[in-house]
């Protein structure tokens, strides 16, 4: 009896939770971690997640993953956890037939773009994309936006795999993205009169960043919008000793005007 076609194969919607915890659910079925059956297969696929623009070649992979090993061990190794993550993903995939899920283009791999694959990190950086997008025309769609794709960042990208370089770059470019977006959304708050909303947003990011000055002038800002003075002065205090202690400078020439400005009880 002939195999059924990779198109004409039933498989299960994968989403995959990247912030702030690693979590995968086939369909409506959360893996537990008994399910990867080798913990080279779950990290394979988080590799293969954090690369998921372009495919990877298997040397560099291998390079990546099991830097301990020689060529011929670490790609037998390469092997087996391909194999067991394919299985994992795909528990009813026929022997030797092709994965709906991850692709081969020569000596590289990578995650099948088409595939029924949902990622929180790409729905994330989507949502602020869009955010930024509508902040051109249209405010309160743009606050909207900013809302529900900041809400999905639940923590830092794979905390599991927090001492890896090959995770490091996008981590961090993750956090970026929050703290901007995040930092943006407090603007745009502050500018509709949601001074309360402004000031939680900007307390975010300085509690993530604590020299993110930007966040810093948004929140003295809000506060002297909310009639808070003295929590508006003690915002710059604060600003100016964690730029002092972490960084060894001092506040911009913005900040300082701002802080003089809000001293001397001057209107903003």
């Amino acid at each position: 009896m002939n195999e059924r076609p990779e198109s004409e194969r039933a498989v299960e919607h994968i989403r995959v939770q990247t912030l702030g915890r690693f979590a995968v659910w086939l369909g409506e079925e959360k893996l537990p971690d008994s399910a990867w059956g080798r913990e080279k297969a779950r990290k394979l696929f988080q590799y293969l997640l954090t690369y998921r623009q372009r495919h990877t070649p298997k040397e560099r992979i291998v390079a990546e993953l099991w830097p301990e090993l020689d060529l011929e061990r670490a790609d037998r190794d390469f092997k087996v956890a391909l194999n067991a993550l394919q299985s994992t993903l795909e528990p009813g995939r026929p022997a030797r037939a092709p994965s709906v899920y991850i692709t081969r283009q020569a000596a590289s791999y990578g995650l099948n773009p088409d595939a029924l694959l949902q990622i929180d990190a790409l729905e994330f950086e989507a949502g602020i994309t869009a955010g930024s997008a509508a902040e051109r025309e249209e405010h309160d769609q743009a606050i909207d936006l900013y809302r529900q794709a900041l809400d999905l960042y639940r923590g830092e990208y794979l905390p599991g795999a927090i001492y890896e370089d090959w995770s490091s770059a996008e981590r961090e470019r993750l956090a970026t993205l929050y703290l901007s977006g995040a930092n943006r959304l407090a603007r745009l708050l502050l500018a509709q009169g949601a001074e309360l909303e402004a000031i939680n947003w900007s307390q975010k990011v300085i509690a993530a960043d604590p020299c993110w000055e930007d966040a810093y002038r948004l929140l003295m800002r809000a506060y002297m919008a909310s009639g808070n003075r003295p929590l508006a002065l003690r915002a710059y205090e604060q600003c100016r000793c964690n730029l002092a202690e972490d960084l060894g400078i001092e506040p911009m020439a913005e900040t300082s005007r701002l802080y003089q400005q809000i001293k001397a009880g001057e209107s903003l």
